[in-house]
């Protein structure tokens, strides 16, 4: 299972994306989940790294990809990184790519099995 958090400057905006995701990419086995961390912990408009951390510690997958918008998301996210112990970084990957469209290969490419740099691939060829 992979874990795909998606970070933006509005909740609904991350919300949105874990919609279309889920509704778009069928996923009988179970083979990723979607977690939204858009907005501020009071639910305004910008980041916050707690979000992140809390997403990536109760992460089911084995391998968690961090998707950002832009600016302090990207902030945050790295942010949230520095607070995972060593074992926790290893397992992450940030990346800095188009929020919807790479979310949406990452889940595709779980479901069909592929591996880590698969999955990075198919991202950056879409790029």
């Amino acid at each position: 299972m992979q874990t795909l958090i998606l970070v933006s400057h509005s909740a609904k905006i991350t919300e949105g994306i874990k919609e279309l995701i889920t509704e778009m990419v069928p996923d009988a086995d179970n083979t990723f989940e979607v977690i939204a961390a858009g907005g501020t912990e009071d639910g305004e408009i910008g980041t916050s790294p707690m979000p992140i951390v809390d997403g990536i510690q109760n992460a089911k997958g084995d391998h968690v990809y961090i998707f950002t918008d832009m600016g302090s998301a990207v902030l945050s996210s790295e942010t949230a990184i520095d607070f995972l112990t060593d074992e926790q970084k290893e397992k992450v990957t940030l990346l800095e790519s188009p929020i919807v469209e790479s979310a949406y290969i990452a889940a595709v490419q779980s479901t069909i099995g592929a591996s880590h740099d698969d999955l990075l691939k198919a991202i950056e060829e879409q790029a």
